[in-house]
């Protein structure tokens, strides 16, 4: 088994041998963009086939250093703009941190004939900050690290690269003769004869402030209803993913270095199709209202705030919705199908994603399910139920990562087949739900469910409620008292005339207090009277015998101020009023004897 792989790898060596001594790189341009939050890389390239027979694929490498990924990869042949199959491959010798990909070419190159190729790389994460982290006055510097040369597995007869850059601060850079630096762009060559793989690393030190905008998890949701709409939600986590942000965060310093000095943001811009309606933004907290809407024949452009500015590090959770019409989006194939073309990346401007989640909701009852997509993604299928759904709604699920805007903006578009009943179902599922619950009442209307009582149980209930207003009345009853023996309290207080004031103010919150628990008792009185007349006629009269006991509380508390007025001694006081206290004591008597055989048999 491993004298197989041994030879298996000496061939793959050989065929790329005999691969690039077929093939030489006569010319590179590359022009390196630092200008974003991505690195763009667009290289003319002329190839000329060295050896005696056609070749039909050239194999082109980009250079990728620490977390760099290659989020998007394009090759056109640059006298017909015809766009090339690319393709992921390896090739022995080559350095690590090293992209290949195989490009067929649209026709096969003849030996001696030249062809010129047109190569457009998008990287991400190829920008490090230097230092990692700032405060909030500080300006961002970013690291850049590549190679000087253009990795191949040929020969490059004459190259030259040029790094342009966001600004003219530019700390160091690598320094290859021939070299030169203007402004804010560095060139470097031309470069001849450069042999295959040639390492020199490229390093820039630069200020950029530009916003880094990290999605890391974006979740497009598109709900298709036959009844007039379609329904789009995008779920982000976005993340500032420049230099962290270290220290202190001042407001009012914000406020003097947004429009483009910080490397901060807030405000997003999102661009919606011309039609879309109903828009909305939120949060994790709610609805956001910092946002506008423009619009235009060709688009409907929403510009948001978020709810606090994004420094380095820092991230939050937002929701963007909106409606749009069928007209322009569904249509019909020639073989009856239904057609949705919907755009399948985000609205969002300059972001990039680094996992991408496309959820298409068809109707229920949609079948044969397939979809056109501009480039390779995961494919699954889910299940979602909503309202008076029976065998729920099928779902599309795609899945990318590492999305680049613009470069990945495109429109997919998905055929499914689905039979014009199954509009019908949902409403005459209403018709049928509604339809039972009127034969259910009609039902219920026409039959006796009544239980005939007994009169024993008949008696005992209405003893047992009757039983339960007595209850409540004694206990107000009970309280009536409480309130008199503060008046007595009060009463027994008054020994000169400082205490007359207090004493009045006593007797008239006492009087407010009887007066609400009389209106409490008045309900119930009622209550007690439409089960017994009678035991209402009882309670009457403990209600009177009550109001005859607290005209002698209050004849008591009078007597005694006007003899405290009249300075008579505390002993004199206490002998004029023993006869008024002996009868106020057997009236008291004889309420609570009262009392007893009236509510003692509940």
């Amino acid at each position: 088994m491993r004298r197989t792989q041994v030879l298996l790898t000496a061939l793959l060596a050989l065929a790329g041998s005999v691969l690039a001594d077929n093939i030489k790189l006569q010319q590179v341009d590359r022009k390196i963009s630092l200008n974003s939050q991505f690195v763009r890389i667009s290289e003319t390239v002329k190839v000329k086939n060295v050896g005696s027979s056609a070749v039909s694929e050239v194999i082109l490498c980009e250079s990728l250093g620490g977390d760099a990924v290659l989020s998007f990869y394009k090759v056109v042949e640059t006298s017909s703009k015809h766009a090339l199959a690319v393709s992921p491959t390896t090739v022995a010798d080559a350095p690590a941190e090293v992209a290949c990909y195989s490009v067929k070419l649209a026709n096969p190159l003849p030996a001696g004939e030249t062809v010129g190729l047109t190569v457009t790389a998008v990287l991400a994460n190829a920008q490090m900050p230097y230092p990692a982290e700032i405060t909030q006055t500080d300006t961002q510097l970013m690291l850049y690290k590549g190679n000087v040369y253009v990795l191949s597995p040929y020969s490059v007869s004459s190259q030259t690269t040029e790094v342009a850059l966001p600004s003219s601060t530019v700390k160091s850079y690598t320094e290859e003769k021939p070299v030169s630096k203007v402004d804010n762009k560095i060139k470097y060559g031309k470069y001849d004869l450069v042999k295959p793989f040639a390492v020199k690393e490229l390093s820039v030190h630069f200020e950029n402030n530009k916003p880094f905008k990290h999605v890391l998890t974006y979740v497009k949701e598109i709900e298709v209803s036959h009844w007039g709409n379609i329904y789009v939600e995008g779920k982000y986590e976005i993340k500032n993913a420049g230099a962290k942000h270290t220290g202190s965060f001042s407001r009012l310093k914000y406020g003097h270095m947004y429009n483009g000095k910080a490397n901060s943001f807030r405000d997003l811009r999102a661009v919606l199709p011309s039609s879309a309606h109903s828009m909305y933004y939120v949060d994790l907290i709610g609805n956001i209202s910092t946002s506008n809407v423009r619009k235009s024949l060709a688009s409907t452009v929403l510009d948001f705030d978020l709810r606090y500015p994004l420094m380095g590090g820092w991230k939050v959770d937002f929701t963007i919705g909106y409606s749009v019409p069928l007209a322009g989006f569904l249509t019909s194939t020639k073989g009856g199908q239904r057609r949705l073309t919907m755009d399948l990346s985000s609205p969002l401007e300059d972001v990039f994603i680094e996992d991408m989640v496309v959820r298409v909701v068809l109707p229920e009852g949609s079948a044969n399910i397939k979809a056109s997509l501009p480039y390779d993604m995961e494919q699954s299928f889910d299940i979602k139920y909503t309202y008076l759904d029976t065998t729920g709604r099928p779902v599309l699920v795609l899945h990318k990562q590492n999305i680049a805007a613009p470069e990945h903006a495109a429109k997919f578009s998905v055929d499914y087949d689905f039979n014009k009943v199954h509009i019908l179902r949902e409403p005459l599922l209403l018709v049928g739900v509604f339809f039972a619950l009127f034969v259910a009442v009609i039902a219920y209307n026409r039959m006796e469910f009544t239980i005939t009582r007994d009169e024993k149980w008949e008696a005992a209930r209405s003893k047992e409620v009757l039983a339960t207003y007595m209850e409540q009345i004694q206990a107000l009853l009970e309280d009536e008292a409480t309130v008199l023996a503060g008046l007595t309290r009060a009463t027994n207080q008054v020994r000169d005339a400082a205490d007359v004031d207090a004493a009045q103010r006593e007797k008239a919150n006492v009087e407010k207090r009887l007066k609400d628990l009389e209106e409490k008792v008045k309900p119930l009185l009622l209550a007690v009277e439409s089960r017994s007349v009678r035991v209402a006629a009882q309670v009457r009269d403990v209600l009177e015998k009550t109001r005859s006991l607290q005209g002698r509380y209050y004849k008591q508390l009078a007597d005694r101020i006007d003899l405290v007025k009249k300075g008579t001694g505390m002993s004199e006081v206490s002998r004029k009023l023993a006869p008024g206290q002996d009868a106020l004591n057997a009236a008291k008597r004889e309420l609570e004897g009262l009392t007893t055989t009236v509510f003692g048999a509940y």
